[in-house]
């Protein structure tokens, strides 16, 4: 076999340098020298000898657990069969696991990678790890050995999508086998050689409002008003900062719209997970009318299937509501805003400051793609648009809605907005330890009331007064929000 021939050669090597007077210590250490072999030539070894024994079946097999499971046996066969002295690795288990990590997994990432509450890994070089736990950036505690140690597991990050690392081609985006987010850049593009990598994982579980209120990410009074927003066909714009939890929020909200209420979604990647079934089985027949696709990236010239071109062709798929995942591009504005003015309905998320800063973000993209009048432009972006959600990260990695506010209309160039709640910082509590922890002292408030317009489009929705009444008498200063479950029925 390839580790016996490599070993034959490795004894000859020792035959030469052994001497009438050597000693058996002598001959000992010579022995260790060249029959050791390092992790990196083992591993090389080991998917030699997988590549030469594997059969067809194998090859052919699509299933990434299945697969996986395959090639932990055949590293067992190799490692068992061969029985290599690998430096750094005294016992054949320890070995197991290592080839097992780097051929199957990830290498020295694996652990993050099946950690539920690790949702990102920042990667900026082999002793550059970090990780996004619970809203907070913390170091790993492992590296890779080296620069082509890292980019073996870049090229087993970017490879499920058929794509390359090369410097002819020094950005890709791809996704793993998990269907985790992947950029990565090549070293020729670093000022210090180095390959670096960001992947960005989903949680595999469903965020529920009930999750989301414990969380303090809003009372339960300003959910009833954000499930009364998608069940009275009111349009609206999720804003925030990157990584604040948008798509997590609009994937909250969406599932409140009516079952039968035809939903189009379209996002790149696809985060959403929108499907429900009857009982909540997980092989239950589908109960609510969902249509989800994937667009590419705009500068992707090999598939039509743009953002843009999408939206267009959603429109004549007889959508209730549209769902553009983020809009980016001038063209993206101007057909999400031409959908609103032919009778669809739409909710996406935008990169923002805040209410005001959402629509003058909107109407500069639009103005970009159209000729209107600026004023006009607004007055139908105002028009199409009947909330803004902000939601933020905080220092302390909370993610909270910290304001929901109404759109009224517009004076001239002039969005006019009524808050109705929004999040008061009151003060930081640091805590210390092993690393300082922050902790933000605050709480909604409600600041406004609805107005009439939108009481009478959740009334003509067929939403009972009773539901929104709070919400049609001004605020008083010694109104609490809570975050008592039992205050809610969860099974409106």
């Amino acid at each position: 076999m390839l580790t016996r021939a490599k070993i034959s050669d490795m004894q000859q090597k020792v035959s030469h340098q052994v001497t009438p007077g050597s000693s058996e210590q002598d001959m000992e250490e010579l022995k260790n020298k060249y029959t050791t072999i390092s992790f990196e030539e083992a591993l090389e070894l080991c998917q030699k000898y997988i590549s030469k024994i594997a059969t067809h079946a194998f090859r052919r097999e699509n299933d990434p657990a299945r697969k996986r499971e395959l090639t932990k046996s055949y590293i067992f066969e190799f490692v068992d069969s061969q029985r290599p002295t690998v430096e750094g690795y005294y016992d054949l288990q320890s070995l197991k696991s290592a080839l097992i990590d780097e051929i199957t997994h990830y290498g020295p990432i694996t652990r993050a990678m099946e950690d539920p509450s690790i949702d990102e890994i920042r990667i900026n070089g082999p002793e550059q790890i970090f990780v996004e736990t619970g809203g907070r950036s913390l170091p790993w505690d492992h590296h890779f050995s080296d620069r082509e140690h890292l980019e073996r597991i870049i090229s087993k990050l970017v490879g499920v999508s058929k794509v390359r690392l090369t410097p002819k081609i020094p950005m890709v985006n791809a996704r793993t086998i998990e269907g985790y987010r992947v950029n990565a850049t090549h070293a020729d593009i670093s000022p210090y050689d180095m390959p670096a990598v960001v992947i960005r994982k989903f949680s595999k579980k469903s965020i529920t409002p009930e999750m989301m209120i414990r969380n303090e990410s809003f009372s339960v009074n300003m959910f009833r008003l954000l499930s009364l927003i998608p069940k009275s066909d009111l349009s609206w714009i999720t804003v925030g900062p990157t990584g604040s939890g948008k798509t997590t929020l609009n994937e909250v909200l969406v599932k409140e719209i009516n079952p039968l209420s035809r939903i189009i979604t379209i996002e790149n990647p696809s985060e959403m997970r929108l499907l429900r079934r009857e009982g909540n089985e997980v092989h239950g027949r589908v109960i609510n009318d969902v249509l989800q696709y994937e667009s590419v990236p705009d500068d992707d010239d090999s598939s039509p299937a743009t953002m843009e071109n999408l939206l267009i062709n959603a429109m004549r798929q007889s959508p209730h509501w549209i769902g553009p995942g983020e809009l980016r591009t001038p063209g993206e504005f101007a057909t999400a805003l031409r959908a609103a003015q032919t009778g669809h309905y739409f909710f996406t998320t935008l990169h923002a400051e805040g209410d005001k800063e959402a629509i003058y973000r909107f109407l500069t993209a639009y103005l970009m793609a159209s000729n209107e009048p600026a004023e006009l432009a607004l007055r139908n972006i105002c028009s199409a648009v009947k909330f803004v959600i902000f939601q933020e990260k905080l220092a302390d990695g909370t993610r909270k809605v910290t304001s929901i506010s109404e759109v009224i209309g517009s004076n001239g160039l002039e969005p006019i907005v009524n808050p109705i709640y929004k999040f008061i910082s009151e003060d930081v509590l640091e805590e210390e330890g092993t690393h300082k922890v922050l902790k933000i002292v605050g709480r909604h408030k409600r600041v406004g009331m609805l107005s009439e317009k939108v009481q009478q489009t959740m009334l003509k929705a067929g939403i009972k007064r009773s539901r929104f009444d709070f919400l049609t008498v001004p605020p008083s200063d010694d109104e609490v929000e809570g975050y008592a479950l039992h205050e809610y029925n969860f099974s409106h």
